[in-house]
């Protein structure tokens, strides 16, 4: 028990609660600034907002390592941030033993930042040049006023040496050190004021494969020897494998899905999760084939899409069930659909579309003769056809149209899923935004 915050060591040491990091995109006195003459006053506001982090909700208990892990700019190191108040939270509660980081400012602020650090990704431009590894090391304990002179260069000089770094190094600068000892010397810099939790942002991303593995075994033992929790933030599926307890899926600002380690791998139950465990390379040239191709591009975070926000390039996007067909004729309808939308075939006969996209056989009923008209405004010789200027409206007109019978019909545009599911491997938790599940 922390007598001074109340915290009970058997609590999670890091809780989230709805947090959320909205940015604003404009900037300047006029930002946003519209001219509307049709009402008075004749001016309107509109400063629009890159949702980075959106309503994330988790726990991390001590001594164990989360994985974080998501495509770029998915909101992994803007969570991080927010975590440790380097970014101002949009919303929500950061209880950090027992104290909700959200609600302090000023000096309460300040002390707690002794039990929080960050490694950063880029091992150079995080350490300062002007300044020796000594220096860098023993910054935090100035600012914290913990030591004197001689002890910080004591502490200083034991760091180095557990991080694998010779101590006599505490007078040279970062400039000669390789990429794997600048980032051994962030990790010394972490560790000075003895953190209980520490956020890592992609700390071994920018090194090499054989020095990924120093840094790594080295923040395991450290790990263990210190008592430490981490938050480990990567793209890099191997490397979270390898060090984390459990695993958090990031896209577009929200968690996708979130389950012990071996769970998530060998059990994934979101497509998202399923498409970045089939990216990973097979050491097997007698494998053929592409493999964990997600097509269409992430949406903008500015306007991210209703619902679940991977619907727009999921392979199983739910059905609506305004329609009766078969699950290979809404197969091919959404195939076609989303070649419509990214416009990814050139104008072609009717007859052909028909035979590429549905095997000459186009669906039944209301969705049939949707699909009849949708393919009467792109084909070459559909009775739309016109002359080249108004090709692309017919394009875009044939994209609304099967988006808002189809795709906005779904469940998954409608409600945001969450979904708690029952382990295979493990007792844990296993969280899963998909209404696959419903």
């Amino acid at each position: 028990m922390d007598e001074d915050s109340g915290y009970d060591s058997d609590d999670a040491l890091l809780e989230l609660d709805g947090v959320t990091k909205y940015f604003g995109q404009d900037s300047g006195l006029l930002a946003g600034l519209e001219f509307e003459p049709d009402q008075f006053p004749p001016v309107n506001v509109n400063r629009e907002t890159v949702k980075a982090v959106d309503d994330v909700s988790l726990e991390i208990q001590p001594g164990e390592t989360l994985g974080l892990v998501g495509e770029s700019g998915c909101g992994k190191s803007t969570l991080g941030r927010t975590i440790l108040r380097l970014l101002e939270p949009t919303d929500g509660d950061i209880y950090f033993k027992g104290e909700n980081l959200a609600d302090l400012g000023g000096e309460e602020l300040r002390r707690m930042r002794s039990d929080m650090q960050m490694i950063f990704q880029d091992p150079q431009s995080s350490l300062d040049p002007r300044m020796k590894v000594g220096q860098i090391i023993e910054e935090p304990m100035r600012a914290h006023d913990m030591l004197d002179d001689e002890g910080r260069r004591a502490r200083a000089k034991e760091l180095l040496e557990k991080v694998g770094l010779d101590p006599r190094h505490y007078n040279r600068h970062p400039h000669a050190f390789s990429g794997g000892q600048r980032q051994r010397i962030n990790l010394a810099r972490a560790l000075s004021v003895d953190p209980d939790f520490v956020v890592c942002d992609e700390p071994v991303s920018a090194l090499d494969v054989s020095i990924q593995a120093q840094v790594l075994n080295t923040m395991e033992s450290l790990q263990e020897e210190f008592g430490l929790t981490y938050l480990f933030i990567a793209h890099d599926l191997s490397v979270i494998r390898h060090i984390s307890d459990r695993v958090a899926v990031m896209y577009l600002g929200h968690i996708v899905e979130l389950a012990e380690k071996e769970e998530l791998f060998e059990n994934p139950q979101h497509p998202y999760t399923r498409a970045l465990l089939d990216s990973i390379p097979v050491p097997d040239p007698r494998e053929n084939g592409v493999r964990g191709v997600l097509e269409g591009e992430v949406p903008s975070p500015v306007d991210p899409p209703s619902g679940c926000r991977f619907r727009t390039r999921c392979p199983r996007l739910i059905a609506p069930d305004a329609y009766d067909w078969s699950e290979e004729k809404w197969a091919q309808t959404r195939a076609f659909m989303r070649a419509v939308k990214r416009r990814s075939f050139e104008p072609m006969p009717a007859a052909r579309i028909e035979a590429e996209f549905f095997d000459g056989d186009r669906p039944g009923g209301e969705a049939g003769s949707i699909v009849d008209e949708a393919i009467e405004l792109v084909a070459s010789d559909g009775s739309a056809g016109g002359n080249d200027d108004d090709e692309t409206d017919r394009w875009v007109t044939a994209t609304d149209l099967l988006l808002e019978s189809f795709a906005e019909q779904s469940i998954c545009a409608h409600e945001r899923p969450a979904y708690d599911l029952e382990s295979e491997h493990g007792n844990g938790d296993h969280f899963a935004a998909c209404h696959l599940h419903r």
